[in-house]
């Protein structure tokens, strides 16, 4: 990959000490800007199953033994793959745009 010599010491933004300003600037590379974001739609039907079903599941949780760390993370890791397999049930790829808001 080629280097890019991107930056610029600012000796004029000196005050009483040796030290100066750094500016640096960044590339972004437009193919590597992600043009899609999977979002739920706030007051949705997809919001309401996501939420019935998350708390549903979550309900039936067994958490009668958390005796231990090993065990508590076991359920909180279960946890984690439960949300995620319904939240992946429920999302909708959203296209960003230059007219998207920030």
């Amino acid at each position: 990959m080629e280097e890019i010599n991107n930056h610029l010491i600012l000796p004029k933004s000196r005050s009483l000490s040796d030290y100066a300003s750094l500016t640096v600037d960044i590339l972004i590379i437009e193919k590597y800007i992600q043009d899609k974001w999977r979002k739920i739609i706030r007051n949705s039907k997809e919001e309401e199953g996501f939420i019935t079903e998350l708390t549903n599941t979550i309900i039936n949780i067994d958490t009668t033994d958390l005796s231990s760390k090993e065990l508590l993370e076991e359920i909180v890791y279960k946890y984690m793959r439960i949300s995620d397999s319904i939240w992946y049930k429920f999302f909708k790829n959203i296209n960003i745009t230059k007219c998207s808001k920030t």
